[in-house]
């Protein structure tokens, strides 16, 4: 039986630039940064050490992969993340630079809004009730 995810692959233009997203835009934390070989190197992050999904930052390294980077979900949300918080989120993470399409808005069960990474992903915020 499935019991969790475990982790998503999100292709990125610039690994060490989308580190510094995650990090510094939305204060996650490395959960692994190894260098396997030259050129090839594993990294993940999470909102937090004890989060059971991680995502693994992957540099695009064929057109196929760069082509899918900020479309891996076509126009639709590629991640959702909860928040226990939203406003304050959505205060500090606005103050670090992270664009948002809109404000904290009602929806159905609770609050959303959706941002991008510097590579164009969408993804939601979402505190439910």
């Amino acid at each position: 039986m499935i019991t969790n995810a475990a982790q998503i692959t999100v292709f990125v233009k610039n690994q060490e630039e989308a580190k510094t997203f995650y990090i510094e835009k939305l204060g996650f934390v490395v959960c692994a940064d190894i260098e396997f070989s030259p050129g090839w190197s594993y990294l993940t992050v999470a909102p937090n050490r004890d989060n059971q999904t991680v995502i693994e930052l992957v540099q695009a390294d064929t057109p196929e992969r760069e082509s899918l980077i900020g479309r891996q979900a076509a126009d639709q949300i590629l991640i959702m993340f909860l928040s226990n918080d939203i406003h304050s989120d959505y205060n500090e993470m606005k103050a670090r630079g992270v664009v948002f399409h809109g404000e904290p808005n009602r929806v159905p069960g609770g609050w959303g809004v959706g941002f991008q990474d510097l590579d164009g992903n969408l993804f939601d915020l979402y505190q439910p009730d």
